[in-house]
């Protein structure tokens, strides 16, 4: 198998909602073999490991709808059109927090699902953080934040209580920092 990129050959709009939409797009391989994909064209967005003062996460617990409940998650939010990640991350850290951070270091970025979706997270490191609530969107509903030790977000994990992707990369991404950082 090479790297080379097979050729577009068509894309069709199938829906749009919101700042999502989908197509079914035609490509050809470099042997000449054709498949037709689906994919959901997303904008990207940014995942935050939030820790304030004590060195203890600043989760939330959010309702999502694809996954019929809850879910308890690091803050994320996405990018508005031509927003750069910093940008959002400085926003999104506000909106579901309610502390602006003063610090924001990037650990790092990932498809979420690359097989069918465009989606691409950057994880930033929130530290230095003070009081300065942004009002949620209209279609989030977020609990105050949930204050978790490091072992109790590993704890989290191993008890399936987080089961978040976006967050299990974090904890990945984080520790990583962590060790560069102290050696």
């Amino acid at each position: 198998m090479s790297d080379a990129i097979p050729e577009l050959i068509s894309s069709e709009p199938l829906a749009a909602a919101g700042y999502i939409h989908v197509t079914r797009d035609m490509v050809r391989f470099p042997d000449g073999a054709k498949a037709e994909r689906a994919v959901v064209w997303h904008p990207g967005a940014v995942a935050l490991v939030v820790v304030d003062d004590e060195d203890r996460w600043l989760l939330v617990r959010q309702y999502r709808h694809p996954a019929g409940r809850v879910l308890l998650e690091i803050p994320a939010g996405t990018r508005d059109e031509g927003e750069a990640p910093e940008a959002t991350a400085a926003r999104e850290v506000r909106e579901e927090t309610g502390y602006a951070a003063g610090s924001l270091v990037r650990l790092g970025a990932t498809w979420m699902a690359p097989g069918f979706c465009s989606e691409y997270i950057h994880y930033y490191l929130a530290t230095a953080l003070t009081a300065s609530p942004l009002p949620q969107d209209a279609d989030e509903y977020l609990s105050e934040p949930v204050r978790m030790t490091l072992d109790e977000v590993y704890a989290a994990v191993e008890s399936g209580e987080i089961e978040d992707a976006k967050t299990l990369t974090a904890v990945l991404l984080y520790e990583r920092h962590r060790a560069r950082s102290s050696g």
